[in-house]
């Protein structure tokens, strides 16, 4: 009695089913719909945003609000002026 599978058993029939890989060209349609597929199954909207500049303008509005209020360093003071460590703790 053996306890091992044949080859046949574990990789099926050597002339059907197997690819060699990648295919030299990804059909782009069907890697836009799964992608967009996996997104709505993990609960992301469903398409990239329509203007990238648009988000990034965005973000940099963000940025430049902040660091106005001061809750984001601005990176003004030389790396001579800075502390050479972290807070060992910070303010709640």
């Amino acid at each position: 009695m053996t306890h091992h599978k044949s080859n046949r058993a574990v990789e099926g029939d050597p002339e059907h089913g197997h690819s060699r890989g990648m295919p030299r060209r990804v059909d782009e349609d069907e890697l836009q719909a799964r992608t967009e597929r996996d997104r709505r199954e993990v609960g992301l909207p469903g398409g990239p945003t329509e203007d990238p500049d648009a988000e990034y303008r965005q973000e940099r509005e963000e940025i430049d609000r902040e660091v106005g209020t001061g809750e984001m360093p601005s990176g003004r003071v030389t790396r001579r002026e800075r502390d050479p460590f972290p807070p060992s703790h910070y303010e709640r």
